[in-house]
């Protein structure tokens, strides 16, 4: 089993002492270009420059906080702050900041490696991400959700787009499912949806959510996986979240 690339808990440049370990094997298996091996001569750029970009991000989410209208619906518990594992297609990932503008209880996520998505990663940091697994289908993924399954048994909360990260799209992958069957924590499946927003070209037709708009948060009744019902499990997260 491959070792995770992660980021220390007091810090989000990803320097661990088995950096230069996942540095090698990323050559071989992953993107060239990760956010953890850039190269020192122009990493004190690229770090600031990511950090400008991830506060604009925030900015941005906050007013669309602020003038946006909220509504959070059932069946499900709709306390977005329970010990849960959050569940959503890629799709509805930009409309996801704004819902979670400041994260209630300590989170942990698992993010794609490549070295682009640094400013994202500087986003979920400002909204209150505790610790931060780099890893994918085919990325370290395995050894990253094993490692979110722990904090997860000690009352930690994650999200995770079950169809990322390159798709396709609404294709559940069973990452989510070893997840939750490993920690014990149920699913929440979460459908987001806004009223205005700019469309963006892309596999998994991502919706840019707008100021002003109407947002609509669906939280789905919580879906509890053991290593006996996958496909039981699997159908019902999909159903919940919309079919393909």
């Amino acid at each position: 089993m491959p070792e995770i690339c992660f980021s220390p808990s007091v810090s989000p440049d990803y320097e661990s002492a088995n950096s230069q370990r996942c540095r090698n094997r990323a050559d071989a298996t992953g993107p060239r270009l990760r956010v953890d091996n850039v190269p020192g001569v122009v990493r004190p750029l690229y770090v600031a420059i990511a950090w400008i970009l991830g506060a604009v991000l925030y900015a941005y989410y906050a007013v669309c906080r602020w003038t946006a209208k909220i509504s959070i619906e059932g069946p499900g518990n709709r306390d977005l702050s329970q010990h849960s594992i959050f569940c959503l297609w890629h799709e509805s990932f930009w409309s996801y900041p704004v819902v979670f503008l400041r994260y209630r209880r300590a989170h942990a996520m698992i993010s794609h490696p490549a070295a682009y998505m640094k400013p994202m990663h500087c986003l979920l940091r400002l909204m209150g991400l505790k610790r931060l697994f780099l890893g994918s289908s085919g990325n370290e993924g395995k050894q990253a959700v094993n490692e979110v399954a722990k904090l997860l048994r000690k009352g930690w909360s994650t999200t995770i787009a079950p169809d990322g990260p390159k798709g396709p799209a609404r294709t559940l992958k069973k990452g989510v499912l070893h997840m939750a069957a490993q920690s014990g924590v149920p699913v929440v499946p979460l459908t987001i949806t806004s009223s205005h927003f700019i469309p963006v070209p892309s596999w998994d037709g991502k919706k840019h959510p707008m100021p002003f708009a109407r947002i609509k948060v669906v939280v789905h009744e919580a879906v509890h996986v053991t290593h006996h019902n996958f496909n039981e499990t699997a159908e019902r997260i999909i159903v919940a979240l919309g079919m393909p």
